[in-house]
């Protein structure tokens, strides 16, 4: 089965010279392994190293230079071969560009260490144009991460992610959440999908979910947890799916099944409400209340610090603590997901649920 989603019709861009300049020596698409081998042999000095093939994909031209950037950052502390794709479907005709880069930074005062960036601009380009892009300039059998940017397009095809090892995704910038998990849900369910997906969305919840596991240490806040029926969570503009994902999950824990009213029935008929509020700025996600009869649960950010205070009181009890709060760059968020790659994440096991909350209602 291969995952579709429509693509929306964008006008071309215009793409600068100082743009393509920066993604380094432009070589024909027929020598681009040769033109990297000839790249080292050029500087002794320089050691290449690659743990993994990281490839960025995009059909937004905006995100070519911010991708730049975020790879200068991320092979600063990830070596890989890096593969930078903009594919600009809706263009007049087929054409493929190529360029190839180290990008370098030293090693223990003596060495330069790098990693190679291969950089495609495709227009017009197909499923299988991206699928020969990107499988025909791998780094022998190191891992595959993707991340891949926007929607799932219908060059998010079946014959790609069959090779994927880890897919990172950022559903904040979702216009359609419901359908873009319809896509990703009918991808995982194909016979021969065997990746993991990390959403930076969920990512972002990571040093409150730390911090609520934290609070439950206190055996007094540990007695009324399965009491909770009121959870709140206050989100910056654009992270509702955060909110969502961090919302979600602490109801799932507590038993809740979802409705798309943002109510969650347990077992014995008692009912969970998630509250979500929108704030105008700051960080992604700001603040965190739980309530039982008996128990009130706050964790709170200020925009200004890299921590977050804790308060949980319960009758002749209460208990404040502080918490380091994660970083916000995607640089560092996506930097986090390649140290853990491999592995099995909780987010795939949250999708039916929020794909029940995003249904509408009858």
């Amino acid at each position: 089965m291969t995952a579709y989603r429509p693509q929306t019709t964008m006008p071309l861009p215009t793409l600068t010279e100082p743009d393509l300049t920066r993604l380094g020596l432009e070589v024909p698409l027929s020598r681009v392994d040769k033109a990297l081998a000839e790249l080292w042999e050029s500087d002794s000095a320089k050691t290449r190293a690659s743990l993994i093939n990281f490839a960025l994909y995009t059909e937004d031209s905006a995100d070519l230079s911010r991708n730049m950037e975020l790879l200068e950052t991320i092979t600063a502390e990830h070596a890989c071969r890096a593969l930078l794709i903009l594919n600009l479907p809706d263009a007049p005709a087929a054409n493929a560009r190529a360029y190839i880069n180290a990008l370098c930074r030293p090693y223990q005062g003596q060495q330069v260490v790098c990693s190679e960036q291969i950089a495609f601009i495709l227009e017009k380009g197909s499923p299988q144009s991206v699928q020969n892009i990107v499988f025909a300039h791998l780094d022998s059998d190191l891992p595959l991460v993707v991340l891949w940017q926007g929607t799932l397009t219908r060059n998010f095809d079946e014959r790609l992610y069959s090779r994927i090892d880890t897919l990172i995704i950022d559903s904040s910038r979702w216009e359609n959440p419901a359908a873009e998990l319809a896509a990703l849900s009918a991808a995982l369910e194909s016979e021969t999908a065997d990746f993991d997906v990390r959403d930076l969305s969920w990512t972002r919840s990571h040093f409150l979910r730390m911090s609520l596991a934290g609070c439950f240490q206190d055996a007094r806040a540990l007695e009324h947890l399965p009491h909770i029926d009121q959870i709140e969570v206050t989100h910056a503009a654009g992270h509702r799916m955060a909110a969502l994902l961090l919302g979600a999950w602490i109801a799932h824990r507590l038993g809740g099944e979802p409705s798309p009213d943002l109510r969650f029935r347990r077992p014995d008929g008692a009912e969970i409400q998630l509250t979500l509020t929108e704030a105008a700025s700051g960080p992604a996600l700001q603040h965190l209340a739980l309530a039982a009869p008996d128990l009130s649960l706050k964790i709170d950010r200020d925009p200004d610090s890299r921590f977050v205070h804790l308060c949980a009181s319960c009758p002749d009890h209460e208990n404040e603590e502080i918490y380091p709060a994660d970083v916000e760059s995607d640089a560092d968020l996506i930097g986090e997901q390649l140290s853990r790659a491999g592995g099995r994440t909780l987010y795939s096991s949250l999708i039916p649920q929020i794909r029940q909350l995003l249904a509408p209602a009858e």
